[in-house]
């Protein structure tokens, strides 16, 4: 397809996905490349343009794909809209029982899918992710909190647990579904276990190694700690320790190097800040 095709088959709204609410002349969203706790990006009513409030920048889904990509290839843009074909036509709500809808974990839906949405690929640009590194490990959720008639919904980076619970994230919402545990991940033998608090230290992680060349282990809360020296116990040679560098941190660390002696803190790798993701956005 050619420019003028591509406008007129994709808008700003197929792009970004659910707004954060609408307005009288369209809808508002948090920029993706930023972090935007007041909405600052209009778009139009008919999605086919955008308008950020606060730097006065404006243009097509073209333009926005260039933005979201930190890129002024237009090329690169068209061939992101074209390949990922993005489309946010949910399918209906599994929780049913007698055709009425139920919640479970506060969630009125839930539904687990590929991740395909440009506003999730955006965020994770935002933070500096390797996307295809952030393929292998992530999903995308498709939720809501109440009951809607419009069938529109609420999109999450979903990471599933060992337990079969998801941790969410977006640039707008953090939460999670139950049941809650660690996620492990024995990709190679013979190699070091990587341990970190979060799914985005990981990822970050493996960004910055040029790709996956270790096994992880993620707790998803520092409360699971005991559950991670359970599953790394006895399993490999060697234990990295890349939890934050924070009080809740250490104390983590020093209870799983009490627990496995050979357990190596490298937190200081990545200091003075907070985590490794914070370490791979903000380090020059």
């Amino acid at each position: 397809m050619n420019i003028k095709q591509i406008k007129e088959k994709y808008t700003c709204l197929d792009y970004l996905g659910e707004p954060v609410k609408r307005t009288a002349h369209g809808f508002m969203y948090r920029a993706p490349w930023r972090e935007d706790t007041h909405p600052s990006l209009s778009v139009t009513a008919n999605g086919r343009g955008w308008h950020d409030m606060a730097t006065g920048e404006h243009g097509s889904v073209i333009d926005l794909a260039m933005r979201c990509l930190n890129t002024t290839d237009i090329k690169r843009a068209c061939e992101e809209l074209e390949r990922n074909n993005p489309s946010f036509s949910f399918s209906q709500p599994l929780l049913e029982k007698n055709g009425e809808k139920k919640k479970e974990g506060g969630f009125t839906r839930f539904e687990v899918t590929k991740l395909q949405s440009k506003g999730l690929f955006a965020y994770l640009y935002h933070r500096k992710m390797n996307i295809d590194i952030a393929k292998h490990f992530l999903m995308e959720a498709h939720y809501s909190f109440e009951q809607r008639t419009d069938n529109h919904y609420l999109y999450a980076l979903a990471y599933g647990n060992d337990l079969g619970g998801y941790e969410l994230r977006s640039s707008k919402y953090k939460g999670g579904t139950s049941p809650k545990g660690i996620t492990t991940h024995w990709h190679i033998d013979g190699v070091p276990v990587v341990v970190f608090e979060g799914f985005f230290d990981m990822l970050s992680f493996a960004t910055l190694c040029g790709g996956v060349k270790h096994n992880y282990v993620v707790l998803n809360s520092i409360v699971n700690v005991d559950a991670a020296i359970d599953a790394i116990a006895g399993r490999c040679r060697t234990t990295y320790l890349c939890l934050d560098n924070d009080d809740a941190g250490m104390d983590a660390t020093k209870k799983i190097q009490n627990a496995i002696a050979s357990a190596v803190d490298i937190r200081h790798h990545f200091a003075p800040y907070k985590d490794v993701n914070d370490y791979l956005v903000n380090k020059k």
